[in-house]
């Protein structure tokens, strides 16, 4: 590839369609001057290795990782950095002095959501997490690290839901439970829930009428609900707890805070958030971005 100067950035996931995290980056570089070009690459888990090999000999200056791959790229990866070592969950790739970096940027990002745009401080809280594949690890372990009263894991395959309690007993010894969707618990855990989080796909576009089958009904007056999928802006999920007047956060400031973050570690500049924000609930609202 002949080098232009111009730097390389990327997207590796399947779907990619609905992504906006290149309109984010990509506005991102030119806000602060960055001779950039972010794409997103379609990649089967049989294409992983080849796309991460490609990262090298292309020399990306950096990668974005989405569903399904944040812990099948692992090992492809040279080092893991921060809360990638801690949760097994990588999203972001830093190319740095020949080697492959991997961190995670969305536990970070989710926490900086919930703070900010969610006004609540999750020391003391008691949390359920549904999901248990790359984000939920990540979201799992920031949130104990930040002081949760009760973390409870809500998964459709048990097995993965037993190696994530494990995982965060064995690296923190908090006690996390972990109990299926078909748990006759669930009533229980969202009647004394302060805090529920979809952090699975359910509901994303094009299957927008698509949520987890998790009681909302039971849930106590001001438990805020959380959705990490952003496209739709208001997903079923979100809906349904809105029309039982609970508190909603959607997922669009987790992507862009996961997003400034990513580019602090890929440029050494942070990018400002109001006008990022702004640009991609814009194209969201006004539907210049379509149905995949």
């Amino acid at each position: 590839m002949k080098n232009t100067g111009q730097r390389l950035f990327g997207l590796f996931g399947d779907p990619v369609d609905h992504s906006l995290s290149p309109h984010l980056q990509n506005e991102a570089f030119r806000l602060l001057g960055v001779d950039g070009v972010y794409l997103k690459f379609r990649i089967s888990r049989e294409e992983l290795a080849t796309a991460v090999a490609a990262v090298r000999c292309l020399k990306f200056a950096g990668v974005n990782i989405t569903i399904p791959h944040k812990e099948r790229v692992i090992p492809y990866l040279d080092q893991l950095v921060g809360d990638a070592l801690l949760t097994g969950s990588v999203n972001t790739v830093v190319p740095a002095n020949g080697k492959l970096l991997g961190y995670s940027t969305d536990g970070e990002g989710f926490l900086l959501s919930l703070r900010n745009e969610g006004g609540m401080e999750p020391a003391g809280k008691r949390v359920v997490i549904l999901g248990n594949g790359g984000a939920a690890r990540a979201l799992a372990f920031r949130l104990v690290q930040a002081e949760v009263a009760a973390l409870d894991l809500v998964g459709r395959d048990p097995e993965k839901t037993r190696r994530l309690t494990a995982d965060l007993w064995e690296k923190t010894a908090f006690p996390a439970g972990g109990v299926t969707f078909t748990s006759s618990r669930l009533p229980e855990l969202a009647a004394t829930a302060d805090l529920v989080i979809n952090a699975t796909s359910l509901g994303m576009a094009p299957k927008i009428l698509d949520q987890p089958a998790f009681p909302l009904a039971a849930c106590p007056p001001g438990c805020l609900v959380a959705d990490l999928v952003y496209h739709p802006l208001e997903t079923a999920f979100l809906r349904e707890a809105h029309r039982l007047g609970l508190p909603t956060l959607s997922g669009l400031g987790m992507l862009v805070y996961q997003g400034i973050l990513a580019c602090q570690l890929w440029t050494g500049q942070t990018p400002p958030f109001a006008p990022l924000y702004r640009m991609v609930e814009r194209i969201l609202t006004k539907g210049k971005h379509p149905l995949p």
